[in-house]
């Protein structure tokens, strides 16, 4: 997988002024679940790519079994035919992985940065009505350095994984089969013992945990083609659950265990929601760039408030001048 920093050289993070204000302060990002996002459904719109993906591995598997064993045309046949059960068995699969995953899948959002100077200037509009209530601001970061504090955010807790990378959006194949073709072919491949036969007659345990990582990076990368103005860039942190057999296994295994990452919860619109914060370290500072004050009526007086509050650092300070009062 190409490295973000490749692809955009600057990501934008749209947020709050409050928000901003406790960035500036506790010089960390927040990573909100998953299921909390502003679309739950983002990371299943992929489901049915997997689905067409997968069905053909499970036909072919069966057709090939009945070939083998013409007894079991019949049954086939009384159970929908060869059609319905490979993509009944197939969708099944799938959902079950989805069950497997958990809930522990937090997201951070930003914008890769514009190709038109104006936009880079002065920020996506979409993003001010979306993110940025009240006026809002956008950091600017700088994606390589970003980089590099990701990876020391990994070495100082306990992650199954976490990664920054763009997303594909679904009217461009020619990108996901650049990206994610080896990914799919490790998840087609994983597939096929399901629906083989005599696994399934001897109720063999399978082992797919080759699948897991793929699966991951295949549904959190994917998005419909409406939002394809936002270049949207994702950190994507699945934080361990320190749990009693964890902690046993890595006794018995002369491990040091990380420390475990703080799930912590804000209130948005009447709900509990969970976050992590990324970044938090003490020895890590924030790549920030520059900042955009959205617009607003009083961008100037807040401009002048971020140059006093922000004096003795190299950050740039503008206001957008997109006439936009929300």
């Amino acid at each position: 997988m190409e490295r973000t920093s490749e692809i955009y050289k600057k990501l934008y993070h749209y947020t709050t002024w409050q928000g901003l204000k406790e960035i500036l302060q506790t010089q960390s990002l927040w990573a909100t679940n998953y299921k909390f996002l502003n679309d739950y459904s983002e990371l299943v719109s992929f489901r049915d790519k997997l689905v067409s993906l997968i069905y053909p591995v499970a036909r072919e598997t069966y057709q090939q079994l009945t070939a083998l064993k013409p007894s079991l045309k019949s049954k086939i046949q009384e159970h929908g035919g060869l059609d319905h059960i490979a993509q009944h068995d197939t969708e099944a699969l799938i959902d079950a992985q989805y069950s497997a995953l958990g809930d522990e899948i937090y997201i951070l959002s930003f914008c890769g940065e514009p190709e038109k100077q104006i936009v880079a200037d002065n920020g996506l509009l979409s993003q001010w009505r979306g993110y940025g209530a009240g006026g809002g601001a956008a950091l600017i970061f700088d994606t390589k350095k970003l980089e590099e504090i990701l990876d020391r955010e990994f070495m100082s807790y306990e992650y199954v994984t976490v990664f920054l990378a763009d997303l594909i959006y679904s009217d461009n194949e020619q990108k996901l089969k650049e990206e994610l073709s080896e990914d799919l072919q490790i998840l087609a491949d994983i597939a096929k013992p399901f629906f083989d036969y005599d696994n399934i007659r001897k109720k063999k345990q399978i082992d797919s945990s080759k699948g897991y990582f793929p699966f991951v990076r295949c549904i959190t990368r994917y998005k419909h083609f409406g939002f394809c103005e936002e270049n949207e860039v994702r950190v994507v942190a699945l934080p361990t659950l320190i749990d009693d057999q964890i902690i046993t296994s890595a006794k018995l295994n002369g491990i040091s265990l990380k420390p475990e990452k703080v799930r912590k919860f804000r209130s948005n619109k009447g709900r509990r929601v969970p976050y992590i914060e990324v970044f938090d370290s003490t020895d890590i500072k924030l790549p920030i760039e520059k900042i955009i004050i959205g617009p607003r009526w009083n961008r100037e007086a807040r401009k002048a408030e971020l140059l006093e509050l922000l004096s003795k650092t190299n950050i740039e300070i503008v206001c957008s001048e997109i006439p936009y009062a929300d």
